[in-house]
């Protein structure tokens, strides 16, 4: 009797398992909820099947495509990056505080929040669209004497809307294009701070010009941000480029 009680006893456990594992397969299918980014602490982000051939860095979430050119010896840490055209919505311009377009700014703060709620809707077609990354700040800085002179905040638009893209209703951002362009970049891995960002921006400057590489926008500053404010160091991620020259930026 103990063996066929024991025997029972297993079969019944088995079962429960099974019966929990095809009811939490049911609830979450082919999605399974990923760290937040901080910035939006109301959205987890959900890594989708479909999205697996962006890069990793994007956590899920649309991010702009790129072809990496691999043909050009660098020194580590540095990569070459083509970008196609691509639309964006952007803040109107707003100065830096103490020379930085991200610490101490609440028209960064504030263009933020309407930029993310260009995506809640707030548009002329009331059109919901899933926040895309990274978070792209760009400071334009002065080649001589390095003072950023005023600064842009702006986010990529998911492919399937970039075509006929609904206007905002904010009067502060606005749709612009970029046009293609080559990009070399280097990465942050770990803290970012917008100090940090001019150093890299300007020792990349000057290797460009130490290999008289031509055609640079020596002006342009983009900080590319994939992970949000509150995320320990040793998760954050970004990204600064410097791309060469094009006949239009936005």
């Amino acid at each position: 009797k103990r063996v066929i009680m024991a025997g029972l006893t297993l079969s019944l456990l088995m079962m429960l398992l099974v019966l929990g594992l095809v009811l939490g397969s049911q609830q979450h299918g082919k999605y399974h909820a990923v760290d937040a980014l901080n910035v939006d602490p109301e959205i987890d982000l959900i890594e989708i099947s479909e999205f697996q051939g962006l890069p990793n860095i994007c956590n899920g979430k649309e991010c702009p495509k790129y072809g990496d050119v691999s043909d050009i010896k660098l020194p580590s840490g540095v990569k070459v990056r083509d970008y196609p055209e691509m639309n964006w919505i952007s803040s109107s311009r707003y100065q830096p505080v103490d020379n930085s377009c991200l610490e101490g700014s609440d028209d960064m703060v504030n263009y933020y929040q309407e930029l993310y709620n260009y995506f809640k809707g707030v548009n002329t077609m009331g059109l919901l669209m899933e926040r895309t990354v990274p978070i792209r700040v760009i400071g334009q800085v002065d080649p001589d004497t390095g003072e950023v002179k005023y600064c842009h905040l702006m986010f990529y638009i998911p492919e399937m809307y970039s075509v006929n893209a609904p206007a905002p209703l904010s009067v502060g951002i606005f749709v612009g294009h970029n046009w293609d362009k080559r990009c070399y970049v280097v990465s942050i891995n770990g803290n970012y701070t917008w100090k940090r960002t001019l150093k890299i921006h300007k020792a990349l400057k000057s290797f460009l010009v130490r290999r008289q590489v031509e055609g640079v926008q020596q002006d342009e500053l983009i900080l590319d941000i994939y992970s949000g404010y509150g995320v320990p160091n040793s998760r954050k991620y970004s990204e600064v480029l410097l791309c060469m020259k094009v006949d239009e930026f936005y």
